[in-house]
């Protein structure tokens, strides 16, 4: 999510449109209604980010 944050803020169009391409879209909007979802859990930051990057080299890319 940062990542994304800082593209759309200090990077230009071309750099957002090649993230977008290799992840997709971040839904913009609420992020609410998955609590109510079975298997949902919250998790923190370093976590996410931990398995964002693991996501990443999934998805081949190790930057």
């Amino acid at each position: 999510m940062e990542e994304v944050l800082h593209l759309r803020d200090h990077a230009d169009l071309a750099a957002m449109f090649r993230y977008e391409r290799q992840y997709g879209v971040l839904a913009e909007g609420p992020m609410d209604g998955w609590q109510g979802q079975p298997q949902a859990a919250e998790i923190s930051a370093e976590e996410f980010e931990r398995l964002w990057a693991e996501a990443r080299l999934a998805l081949g890319d190790s930057a």
